[in-house]
């Protein structure tokens, strides 16, 4: 098995503990359990994705109706990678959060791993003048986690008044409208 095969998808630690926070933040009954799952978790280091994961399953098995419960947390994080994070020197509005998808460079820049593992996460379109965008993923993420990175990722900055995110259609493909 060569060196590439043995590597395992990794998650940012930033990514890790902005999930855990939401958690505790939003006094999630998983949030103590989060608390164990992060304890010696360093905010620039990387992890296996399934430290992540863990704490997802955690959330999932404590909700019947999870997906409000992760999409809240998913726009959480971004508010932490945002303030306590490079978001700040990345983005300085909502549309730059969506360009910043283009070729999934944000995406790459919170998980690595073999491509086959990582997926994409990658703007396909934007109208600004319409304000409309689509998004494909391919990740590992929870979509509801998702919807919820580009809810926070785009509210974040503050300069947008209306944004609403639905991959109802299909969950690969985040339709997007702003304002």
């Amino acid at each position: 098995m060569s060196t590439e095969e043995k590597k395992e998808l990794e998650v940012f630690g930033a990514t890790i503990l902005g999930f855990a926070k939401a958690c505790k933040d939003l006094n999630i009954v998983a949030g103590s359990k989060a608390g164990e799952l992060i304890s010696d978790v360093e905010v620039n280091k990387w992890y296996p994705f399934k430290r992540l994961r863990d704490i997802e399953s955690t959330v999932i098995e404590t909700y019947k109706s999870a997906g409000p419960i992760l999409e809240r947390a998913g726009a959480e994080m971004m508010f932490a990678w945002f303030n306590f994070g490079p978001g700040k020197e990345i983005i300085a509005g909502g549309v730059d959060f969506l360009k910043f998808q283009s070729g999934s460079q944000g995406y790459a820049s919170v998980v690595k791993g073999p491509e086959d593992l990582v997926g994409i996460f990658e703007l396909v379109e934007i109208d600004e003048n319409k304000g409309e965008a689509l998004i494909h993923s391919t990740t590992p993420f929870n979509k509801d986690l998702e919807r919820g990175v580009i809810i926070g990722g785009m509210s974040v900055p503050g300069d947008l008044d209306y944004i609403d995110v639905n991959n109802n259609e299909d969950e690969h493909y985040f339709k997007i409208t702003f304002g």
